[in-house]
Parts: structure tokens; C-alpha cells; sequence
């Protein structure tokens, strides 16, 4: 059994302490944060991040036991015998699960610190059977892998080297826990299984996520006075498994693919002070959607995350390409119409969904014994995706928009279906748009202009959407009397 005095000899009285403390919202000051904390984290994490940590983390030996308990039905029901841990910092979930010893038999902790590099190591001297330890950022792998497509390096291979490899169509090949503040590593799982490479190449991981909910709309951008950007608008709650009925400034393409390609369910809210850095925010009187905020901003969310079983089944690993760029550039603008946007990739189409006679079936809830009413604002459940599912009855003003996860993929099956589709050019300028992505000098997250980008074009549509314009300024008198 793991002892922790033994692991943290040179802490223990600290530790003790430490782990049974559970209101760190009464740390005020970095000065009373860093008596407290003494050595345990890096000076600069003790500071509050104005903008939302890339890397979090799990500062509470009372959470760490939470967590352990919230997880402990699902971990049950898994039959993998791997975990990988992102960024274990002092190890408290750690412990937790290396007294997991009947089920855990190989324990993989990547550490981005190397603060924490010699803790870690220490823990893999005490187990060197079950625990192995590897200095590395997964959730800047995305980094990793444009690096090694630039010099044809082998840094992504490298660090997924003790990471198992199991068929898509198998069990999981690993469960993999970690706190993310960073939407791109959610990108890039996306990117993961729609083009068969990097972390979920490897195997359908079972992944246990902590992460935070949308922050403040900031304005970030100094050229365009008036247009704004989402600080966090994109993780798991409000943009990641929000419905269609919320604004298109929430529900956007990323929306789609993921609920398209993961089953997800949330677990839990965990209290924000419980995970380092700490973040504070900033009033920006200039802000002018200040008056937007975010839902439970003094909690993360716990949330399970597993690409689906049957993605296959419902669109073949070739397809799986042209459905991500027939998202991504369907959803480019919040207003895209289907009918004409689908005409000018094969033109007189629009009759064919005009006159479908395709009966509707709502999608069922994936899991019947999920709680709704525990569920964060504008989430919503994970639906079971199905060959059965058909389109709404679609008329010229039908907008992308308009349409669920579900029927997305349902349009592009039947797109997909039309004896057009091969001469068309979609597929044309789906092609040129791979080569792009395959040549050297550009990303593959940057082939196409983000979804989720503003501009000044289309910030008159946002302020429509949330109703959040100003009145009209009033003309004053050099008296500063109003002028009728």
C-alpha cells in the first residue's frame, strides 16, 4: 500500500496540514499563500492569472479524495488497467491511485514542471513496476506534433512511447486524467480522430477532464476597438456540449464535430480555489459586453470524455476528413444558409431537400439515468448518434444553424450519397485545402479561419444576439444641455 509520509518525508507535518485544508479562498495574499504552501508549488504559481491558466493544478488533499470518490463507479465499470496522469504536480491524486493497486498496473504521470520532476521521480523509484515518469506537455501536444511535421522529428512518438496501442473498435487502451485550460488540446483531440493521428491514434481513451467554464468576453483586440474574444468561452460547458437553441455565438462548429465524435457526461463541480494558479479577474469598464458572465465561476467541471464506438459505422475512417471541413466551412458564418450554400457545390440540389419526405426522430439521451437538473446552464446531455437519424423539414431560409450534431452528419451522409459528390467542388477545394494542411508551412488548426473568431463585420450580429447594444449617445451643447 502507498505510504505518503514516506514519498513526502521531507513534508509531512506540511502535508498533513495542507491536505486537510479546504477553504483557500481565505488566502488572500501571495504572501499568505506562499507561507502556507512553503515549498510544495513554484513561487509564480502562487500568483492570480489575470487570463485562465494553460496548465491547472490540484492544490486540496479534500478535493483529491472528491475526486476519487466521483470517479470510483466509472473506473469500476472500466476494464483498462492503464492510467496516464497530465500533470500530477505533488501527487495527491496520485496516491489515490496507486491504491487502486487490483485494477491500476501501470501508472503514467508526464509532468510539464520540472519543479515537480523530482517528487515524480521519486515516486517512480518506490514503484518501479507500476509507475513511470516522463517530463513533457500533452496538453501542448498539438506544438509537439507541428514541430515534428517541420523537422520530421519524433518528439509526439517519444512521449506517447509507454502509452499501450489498441484497435478503435476495442476497449480503451487507457484512462487518462488531467486539468486543461487550454481549448486548443480539445482541438486537437477533434483533429485526433478525425485524421487518425497523435494522442487518439493510438486507441479510444477514457478521459476524465477537469476544466473551467466560459470566463468574460475580453477585448483583446487592440485594431478593432469593438471586437471581442471568448477568454474561455469554448471549453466543455457552454461551447463544447451546448445545444443549438443557445446564440451561434456559442453553439459553432467545434460544437459539432465534438459532439459528432465523443461521448461526453458531466460528473461534477469541483471549487476553483482548490486548483493552482489561481485566477482573478479584471474589470474592463471599455468591455462593451461587460455585462456577460460566466455560469459558476467559482467552480470546474469534472466531466468524462470517450470518442464513440460506432463513429465508424456512421461515417468511414476516410470520410471522417471531408465531414470536418463540411462543418468547419459550412459554420464559417453564423448565418450560413443550407440550401444555397449546398447549391453552390452542386447547383439544383436545393430541390432534393426540399422535397424530402424524411420523418423526424429526436436523438435519445445517451445515458437515461444522467440528471438533467444537476447539468451547468446551456449544457446539454450527450445524444446517441444513429444511421436513423433524418433531417428537419429544410426550406430556403434554414440556417447551419438550425440544425443538431445529429442532423449535420445526417446532411452530410446525404450529401455524401449524391452521385454529384465526386465532381464536385467541394471536393476540389477540399483537396486544395489538405495539401495545405500536409505542406509544412501551415497547422492544420490554422487551415481554416476560426469558428469562433469576431471581427468587426460580424460584431453587429453578436450585439443582436445577446441584446446587449447601447443606447444611442445624445448630442450635447457646448453647455452640455442635450440638443432636442
Amino acid at each position: 500500500m502507498f505510504k505518503s509520509n514516506k514519498l513526502f518525508s521531507f513534508v509531512t507535518k506540511r502535508l498533513k496540514l495542507y491536505c486537510g485544508y479546504v477553504n483557500f479562498s481565505e488566502l488572500k495574499t501571495r504572501k499568505e499563500r506562499k507561507k502556507f504552501y512553503g515549498g510544495l508549488f513554484p513561487e509564480k504559481m502562487l500568483n492570480k492569472k489575470l487570463n485562465l491558466p494553460v496548465h491547472m493544478y490540484l492544490a486540496n488533499g479534500e478535493t483529491a479524495k472528491f475526486i476519487d470518490e466521483k470517479l470510483d463507479p466509472f473506473l469500476k465499470q472500466s476494464r483498462c488497467d492503464t492510467i496516464l496522469e497530465i500533470n500530477p504536480g505533488i501527487g495527491l491524486l496520485t496516491r489515490k491511485l496507486l491504491d487502486r493497486e487490483e485494477q491500476f498496473k501501470k501508472i503514467m504521470l508526464i509532468e510539464t514542471l520540472s519543479y515537480f520532476a523530482e517528487t515524480l521521480q521519486e515516486m517512480h523509484n518506490l514503484y518501479p513496476d507500476r509507475v513511470k515518469f516522463k517530463q513533457g506537455d500533452i496538453i501542448n501536444l498539438r506544438k509537439l506534433a507541428y514541430m515534428d511535421k517541420i523537422d520530421n522529428g519524433s518528439r509526439v512518438i517519444e512521449l506517447l512511447s509507454d502509452v499501450p496501442y489498441k484497435q478503435y473498435n476495442d476497449e480503451s487502451n487507457m484512462i487518462l486524467f488531467g486539468a486543461v485550460g487550454c481549448i486548443q488540446f480539445f482541438k486537437h483531440l477533434i483533429n485526433s480522430v478525425t485524421f487518425d493521428n497523435s494522442l487518439l491514434s493510438l486507441g479510444r481513451a477514457e478521459m476524465y477532464l477537469v476544466m473551467p467554464p466560459p470566463m468574460y468576453l475580453v477585448n483583446l483586440i487592440e485594431r478593432l476597438n469593438f471586437a471581442v474574444l471568448f477568454t474561455f468561452i469554448l471549453l466543455l460547458v457552454q461551447h463544447l456540449t451546448c445545444s443549438n437553441d443557445v446564440s451561434y455565438l456559442v453553439y459553432r462548429a467545434t460544437s459539432i464535430l465534438f459532439q459528432i465524435l465523443f461521448e461526453y457526461r458531466f460528473i461534477a463541480y469541483l471549487p476553483r480555489d482548490s486548483f493552482l494558479p489561481l485566477q482573478s479577474q479584471k474589470n474592463n469598464k471599455q468591455n462593451r459586453l461587460k455585462n456577460i458572465r460566466c455560469a459558476h465561476p467559482e467552480y470546474l467541471y469534472l466531466a468524462r470524455i470517450v470518442p464513440r464506438r460506432n463513429l465508424h459505422e456512421l461515417c468511414p475512417l476516410e470520410d471522417l476528413p471531408a465531414l470536418w471541413y463540411f462543418v468547419r466551412q459550412s459554420c464559417l458564418s453564423r448565418r450560413n444558409r443550407v440550401i444555397p450554400n449546398l447549391e453552390k457545390w452542386v447547383p439544383g440540389c436545393g430541390s432534393r431537400l426540399l422535397i424530402s419526405n424524411d420523418k423526424l426522430k429526436s436523438p435519445q439521451q445517451l445515458y437515461p439515468d444522467e440528471d438533467l437538473n444537476n447539468l451547468p446552464e446551456y449544457s446539454s446531455p450527450c445524444k446517441a448518434l444513429s444511421t436513423a437519424d433524418a433531417l428537419p423539414n429544410i426550406n430556403i431560409y434554414t440556417e447551419f444553424g438550425d440544425l443538431c450534431p445529429n442532423q449535420m452528419l445526417a446532411l452530410f451522409r446525404k450529401f455524401r450519397s449524391w452521385p454529384e459528390y465526386k465532381q464536385s467542388s467541394f471536393l476540389a477545394s477540399y483537396d486544395n485545402t489538405m495539401l495545405r494542411i500536409a505542406s509544412v508551412s501551415e497547422d492544420v488548426s490554422e487551415s481554416l479561419a476560426e469558428e469562433d473568431d469576431i471581427t468587426s463585420e460580424t460584431f453587429n450580429e453578436m450585439e443582436e444576439e445577446l441584446d446587449t447594444k447601447k443606447p444611442p449617445k445624445t448630442k450635447r451643447s457646448k453647455k452640455n444641455i442635450p440638443l432636442v
